[in-house]
C-alpha cells in the first residue's frame, strides 16, 4: 500500500478515471469532507488509495464524463443548482449516481434539484408530437411556448412556472389549478380560457384577448394586464395585490370579493364592471374620467378614508362604499374584518349595527344606498344590469 505522505509530497496528483486523465489537487479531492474521495486522500483517514496505473496516476474504474462533473463541482462547491456546471447531454442521472457512489452529498442534493426543475418535455418535442402529447399534470416549467397554437388544449394540475406563451393561440384552453409563477402571456389570444384557482404570480398578460376567461381564485399577485382585452373575464374571490390594470378594456368584467388591493387601473375602460365586495384600499383609479354612460359597481368595496377623500364624486357618499383602516384584516369566507387597534370584529352585513360601533372606534363605514356608480342620476333603474349575454363565463358564477 502507498503511504499517504508520498501523496503530499507533492500537493497535485493525477486520476486515470476510466482512461481518461484528469489532473488536481488533493485540497480540492478533499473539499468534501463526507465524501469517499476525502477518506482516500486525507492525511487524517486510514482508507487505502486506490492502485497506479503504469504513468503513476491514480485508477479509478468510473466513467469520466460524469467524474468530470464532479471534480467541477469540488473545485467550486456551488449552493444553488443555477451554478452547477453540466454540459448539454450529459446525462443528469448518470451524474447523480456518480455523486451517490462518492457519497457527495452537496452533489446530490443540487442534482435532484435540477430533476425536480426539468421539463417533461423540450420545445421541440412539442413542435414534433404536440397531437399525441397530454399536457395534463406535466412539468413544463422554464419553457419557450412561444408562438405555438394550443387551441382547446389542457393544462389542467401543470407546472408551468417561469415559461413563455407570448403569441400563443390558446383559445378554449385550461389552466385549471397550475402553477404559473413569473409566466408570461404577452399578445397571446386567449379568449374563453379557464385560469380558475391557479398560482400566477408576477405572470404577464400584455397586450392579450383574454375576454371571457376566468381568473376566479388565483393568486395574482404582481401580475399585469395592461393594454389587455378583458371584457367579461373573470377575477371573482382572486388576489391580485400591486397587480396592474393600465389602459386594460374591463367592460362586463367582474371582480367581486377579490382582493385589489394596491392595484394600478389608470386608463383602464370600467364600463359596467363589478366591485361588488372587492378589497380596493390603496388601489388607483381614474375617477374623473369615467363616462357619463358608464355603470360601475362599488357596493361593499373597501377603501381607506384617505382615497375615499380623495375621490372626486359628488354622490359618493351614497355609493355604497366601505371605509376601513389600512391594517385592518378581512376574511373572505365570513366577509368580517379585523380592526388591529381595536380587536373589534363587526358584523359587515349589519350596517346599522356597524354604524354606531364604528363611529366608536373611528372606523367609519358609509351608508349603503346604492350599488352603482354613474355619472347619472343613481335613481334611473332602468340602465344599471349590464348585458351578459355574450359572456360564456359568467352564467354559473354571477352569484359568487
Amino acid at each position: 500500500m502507498i503511504e499517504k505522505d508520498q501523496i503530499y509530497s507533492d500537493e497535485w496528483v493525477s486520476l486515470n478515471v476510466g482512461g481518461k486523465i484528469f489532473h488536481t489537487t488533493t485540497s480540492t479531492l478533499t473539499s468534501c469532507k463526507t465524501s469517499v474521495l476525502y477518506k482516500m486522500f486525507s492525511k487524517e483517514s486510514n482508507l487505502p488509495v486506490s492502485r497506479k496505473d503504469v504513468n503513476n496516476n491514480w485508477l479509478f474504474d468510473r466513467d469520466p464524463e460524469y467524474f468530470r462533473v464532479v471534480l467541477n463541482y469540488l473545485r467550486t462547491l456551488p449552493t444553488t443548482h443555477n451554478d452547477l456546471v453540466i454540459d448539454e447531454g450529459v446525462s443528469l442521472k448518470g451524474v447523480l449516481q456518480e455523486a451517490l457512489f462518492f457519497q457527495i452529498d452537496g452533489l446530490v442534493k443540487l442534482i435532484k434539484k435540477i430533476e425536480s426543475s426539468q421539463s417533461d418535455f423540450s420545445r421541440k418535442e412539442i413542435l414534433l408530437h404536440r397531437s399525441s402529447i397530454k399536457f395534463n399534470n406535466k412539468k413544463l416549467n422554464n419553457l419557450d411556448l412561444s408562438s405555438i397554437e394550443f387551441i382547446k388544449e389542457s393544462f389542467n394540475f401543470s407546472n408551468i412556472s417561469y415559461s413563455n406563451f407570448d403569441g400563443c393561440k390558446l383559445s378554449l384552453s385550461t389552466f385549471f389549478n397550475v402553477k404559473a409563477k413569473n409566466a408570461t402571456f404577452n399578445n397571446t389570444l386567449a379568449d374563453n380560457v379557464n385560469y380558475s384557482t391557479s398560482n400566477l404570480k408576477n405572470s404577464q398578460f400584455l397586450k392579450s384577448d383574454l375576454s371571457h376567461s376566468s381568473f376566479n381564485n388565483c393568486d395574482l399577485s404582481y401580475s399585469r394586464y395592461d393594454q389587455s382585452n378583458c371584457t367579461g373575464s373573470l377575477f371573482q374571490r382572486a388576489t391580485i395585490v400591486n397587480g396592474s390594470f393600465k389602459n386594460t378594456y374591463l367592460e362586463h368584467a367582474k371582480f367581486q370579493k377579490a382582493c385589489l388591493r394596491g392595484c394600478d387601473f389608470t386608463g383602464a375602460m370600467i364600463q359596467n364592471c363589478h366591485f361588488t365586495s372587492a378589497d380596493l384600499r390603496n388601489a388607483i383609479f381614474d375617477w374623473k374620467n369615467i363616462p357619463p354612460s358608464g355603470v360601475v359597481f362599488f357596493k361593499k368595496s373597501k377603501i381607506t378614508k384617505q382615497q375615499y377623500d380623495q375621490i372626486p364624486l359628488e354622490n359618493k357618499d351614497r355609493i355604497g362604499f366601505k371605509i376601513l383602516a389600512d391594517d385592518a384584516i378581512i376574511s373572505p369566507k365570513k366577509q368580517k374584518y379585523i380592526n388591529r387597534n381595536t380587536n373589534l370584529i363587526p358584523n359587515v352585513s349589519n350596517s346599522s349595527s356597524n354604524n354606531s360601533n364604528n363611529n366608536n372606534n373611528n372606523n367609519n363605514i358609509v351608508e349603503e344606498l346604492p350599488a352603482v356608480l354613474t355619472n347619472t342620476t343613481l335613481n334611473n333603474s332602468t340602465n344599471i344590469a349590464p348585458n351578459n349575454n355574450n359572456n360564456n363565463n359568467t352564467n354559473n358564477n354571477n352569484n359568487m
